[in-house]
């Protein structure tokens, strides 16, 4: 079929060259020695049936042609339909009730913006917390940052408590949750949101000439931890003395006679 499909576009170009070749009707004739400047041009000699060759046609004697085509339209397709989706997310006005659940869902809970009056941040407590946000889990302590994916409805200085605590621990006691323990909360503030380093997306199939490069950089939010609720934290001792290091002292080896 390619062949045959060749042949009949040589045959259509051959035709139009041979009808350019072809003397011009006599009425056409007549109007150009009609005027004493004449401008002859190849429009003008094209006969009425004429049809410049203004496209092209790729063809391919191989299926696995036809179905990368098709791949790579479902591919595009896909792409925009998520982009689509994504858009649609970030234009919808969610309620304040909606809000709420759906930041309940992922594991926490935006209190307010924080104040100039607000001493959130503390000395550190030898209390650790396992917390879970979204997918991820942290293990946590008075004073430590950690990167989480973008969290939605908080911005830069909002108070946030995370509900979801798995595990809590100090030198004393561990407390464990069965999933989750209800009366533990970590308190948080959001310090930035950022963006992760780009990843570079590459995609390529083998003797297809298929090669697709996309780059990508994950949002994200800084979060600093500044208390931790739910168990009993030890007293530091702090004497006014300092503490000393402990010195080795050197074995005395007995002499043998």
């Amino acid at each position: 079929m390619a062949h045959r499909r060749c042949l009949h576009s040589a045959l259509l170009h051959a035709t139009a060259l041979i009808s350019l070749k072809k003397s011009p009707p006599l009425s056409i004739v007549k109007a150009l020695t009609s005027k004493s400047n004449p401008v002859i041009t190849t429009s003008n000699l094209e006969p009425s049936w004429f049809i410049p060759w203004s496209y092209v046609r790729h063809f391919s004697s191989r299926k696995s042609d036809d179905s990368e085509n098709e791949a790579e339209m479902e591919e595009s397709s896909d792409g925009e339909g998520e982009s689509d989706e994504m858009a649609s997310d970030m234009v919808r006005d969610y309620s304040p009730e909606e809000k709420e659940a759906e930041a309940a869902a992922i594991g926490y809970k935006v209190v307010g913006p924080l104040q100039r009056s607000d001493r959130v941040f503390k000395d550190y407590e030898p209390v650790f917390a396992v917390v879970q946000i979204g997918s991820h889990q942290f293990k946590v302590s008075n004073g430590d940052s950690i990167f989480t994916e973008r969290l939605k409805f908080c911005e830069v200085n909002d108070k946030l408590i995370l509900n979801k605590v798995l595990l809590l621990g100090s030198p004393t006691q561990t407390i464990i949750g069965r999933p989750i323990l209800p009366d533990a909360a970590v308190h948080a503030v959001v310090e930035e949101h950022a963006l992760d380093a780009k990843v570079i997306i590459f995609k390529k199939k083998r003797r297809k000439n298929y090669r697709r490069t996309k780059g990508h950089r994950q949002e994200l939010t800084k979060l600093r931890i500044t208390d931790i609720q739910g168990i009993e934290k030890p007293e530091i001792k702090t004497d006014g003395k300092p503490l000393k290091a402990a010195i080795k002292k050197p074995e005395k080896i007995a002499a043998t006679a």
